[in-house]
């Protein structure tokens, strides 16, 4: 039985037959994009770190997980604005990976994360493409090409982020991102495609009368020119949910379909476990999420795979397929080399990694399990560094005070504070020898834990640690948070040492503010919105004053629209609306008459009408 614990998922092993790429594309039918059954499959990667090797194979730029990288890719700071959203990892307590962040958006939502980056690649090609750093951000910001509609894209669905999960409006509604969008049209009973007209027309010149759904046979409007040279329209049957999901989302079949398909049969034609070789030689590969990667004999053997379903391929075929990592045991597999069986290596992450006698009882190891394998064998895998005790397990050395804890592999110092704030106890202590504590990686100080108030005896500014970054709090924000001084930690620059200076603390959800430049905003989701002096006045708020570097990190949203129920109109225009849930309303003179008996509309700025968002501006 496999591990689930595995980096590398290894799926069961289906007949298939296989065709070459180019006659593969000729395959291509606009009326079954993809299977229902792939298209909800969530456990193709079998983890974040699975996605994360696809992206590093491609050269991708979401493979990027550096701390500034991670800011660009806006995941919002506040866990009740990620538990609100559905987030399965609202209290993580640090920034996620664009691996992790897909990854997770796939469990919220059924959706095979396969869909994800096929979808990242058909809008912004951000699984190969090359950026500039502006390009990049707008790249990311509208990663998945949702809630960007002709009229332009919607300001809550801004951010790799909330293209996954979604956002808040200025009056706490809800918006599902890309993923929660297509499963919601997969999910409807009958499957839930574009809006048509009486002839089935997507872009016909009848009003849209109604969704389609499958079975259904629509006339779509074609992207024309490029290589495939489309027809302007073109009818097709959608056959199955996940078509009929595809084309809601994007409602024509070339490119953008086309490329969907396209991409998806390059990258994941061959089911995950399928084992290839050529004819010409022993060396197997395994498939794993579009790569393929050798797999030694003894590995075949240690995970019980079939020998007997190796599918043989040409050499062609096979070069067709980008290469990932060598495949090697399940973690906490002990082997030991024929050339010196005194020494045994303990698996994890693909690296074997020596072992002392204390770690590998301390894991439930038993040394009589070992596999013996040959030099050539351990030679395809990188000898790591000593195998660390477990995680949080306190160590010294003999003859030492200093302590520390293992953390991610490393061994991480403590200080009398951290030591006391993490609640860690002197009995659970393990001395070692020197030599061995020695050879553990060192990652430095361990830092205080996310939200701790912190400065140095050199300067009097605080910052707040959180995700191993130091975020300055002014004065004012401090106040704000109702944040006491006998709660700031002094602390050397050494214990600091691991932690980067990042953007100012915000102030607390609700706030309005105003910058230097006399404009006034109200901060709410994560967001700022910008605030008209009439809708000011009417809320009858006094806002603090904020630096310009405080409210330039903070993103922008929609602007905040008057209270609801207040009759507005430009002052260009003669249509009348009224504020609902946050939204403007377009009267017509019957509601107006009728329902508000003709009460005088506010007259504002026609951009400021304009700026406001109106139902229909964006699907929810």
């Amino acid at each position: 039985m496999l591990n689930k614990k595995n980096a590398v998922s290894l799926l069961l092993i289906t007949a298939v037959i296989f065709t070459p790429l180019a006659q593969a594309f000729a395959d291509f039918n606009p009326s079954k994009l993809i299977d229902d059954k792939t298209f909800s499959d969530t456990q193709t990667f079998g983890s974040a770190a699975g996605i994360q090797q696809f992206l590093t194979s491609k050269n991708s730029p979401l493979a990027d997980t550096s701390a500034d990288f991670l800011q660009k890719l806006k995941e919002p700071t506040d866990s009740i604005i990620k538990t609100g959203l559905g987030d399965p990892e609202p209290n993580l307590g640090r920034l996620r990976t664009a691996a992790e962040l897909i990854w997770d958006a796939s469990v919220q939502t059924g959706i095979n994360p396969q869909v994800i980056l096929v979808t990242l690649q058909k809008e912004q090609t951000l699984i190969t493409g090359s950026f500039s750093a502006s390009r990049l951000q707008s790249a990311l910001d509208h990663a998945l090409g949702f809630g960007c509609p002709s009229t332009g894209c919607d300001q809550n669905l801004v951010g790799f982020y909330h293209q996954l999960f979604g956002g808040f409006d200025a009056q706490g509604n809800k918006y599902v991102g890309s993923p929660g969008s297509l499963m919601r049209s997969f999910n409807t009973s009958g499957g839930r495609g574009p809006y048509v007209d009486a002839q089935g027309q997507v872009f016909g010149p009848g009003p849209l009368i109604r969704i389609s759904h499958v079975n259904d046979v629509i006339v779509l409007d074609n992207t024309l020119g490029g290589p495939q040279n489309p027809q302007p329209t073109q009818a097709v049957t959608l056959s199955n949910n996940a078509t009929a999901a595809l084309y809601r989302y994007t409602p024509h079949v070339y490119n953008g379909n086309y490329n969907f398909w396209k991409f998806f049969d390059q990258w994941f034609r061959y089911p995950n476990g399928t084992l290839l070789k050529l004819a010409s030689d022993n060396v197997t590969y395994i498939v794993n999420n579009g790569l393929k990667s050798v797999i030694p004999n003894f590995v075949i053997q240690s995970r019980a795979l079939n020998v007997a379903s190796i599918i043989t391929v040409s050499p062609t075929e096979l070069s067709s397929i980008d290469p990932g990592p060598i495949v090697g045991p399940a973690d906490n597999v002990i082997v030991k080399v024929d050339t010196d069986p005194t020494k045994l290596f303990v698996f994890e992450n693909n690296l074997k990694h020596p072992v002392s006698s204390f770690v590998l009882s301390q894991r439930g190891l038993n040394s009589k399990s070992a596999l013996t394998i040959s030099q050539s064998e351990a030679d395809m895998f990188s000898t790591s560094s000593l195998l660390t005790p477990k995680e949080g397990t306190l160590i010294k050395a003999t003859g030492s005070g200093a302590v520390y804890v293992i953390a991610n592999q490393k061994k991480m110092a403590l200080s009398a504070f951290t030591f006391k704030q993490n609640n860690y106890a002197i009995k659970n202590i393990v001395t070692l020898p020197a030599d061995e504590l020695a050879q553990y990686a060192d990652g430095g100080f361990l830092l205080p834990k996310n939200g701790t108030l912190v400065k140095t005896a050199a300067s009097p500014a605080v910052y707040q640690i959180d995700n191993s970054l130091l975020h300055p709090i002014s004065s004012v924000v401090f106040k704000l948070h109702n944040f006491n001084l006998k709660s700031v930690v002094t602390l050397s620059d050494g214990e600091l040492a691991n932690a980067s200076m990042s953007v100012y603390v915000t102030p607390p959800e609700k706030t309005f503010f105003k910058t230097p430049d006399g404009l006034v905003y109200y901060f709410v989701g994560g967001t700022k919105h910008t605030v008209s002096a009439f809708v000011l006045k009417q809320r009858k708020v006094s806002p603090i004053n904020l630096t310009a570097d405080e409210a330039f990190v903070i993103n922008d949203g929609a602007p905040l629209t008057p209270k609801d129920g207040t009759l507005i109109k430009g002052d260009n225009s003669g249509t009348i609306y009224v504020i609902k849930s946050g939204l403007k309303v377009a009267l017509d003179f019957n509601t107006w008459s009728k329902t508000y008996k003709k009460a005088k509309p506010t007259v504002l700025p026609q951009a400021e009408v304009d700026s406001y968002l109106a139902p229909g501006d964006i699907e929810q």
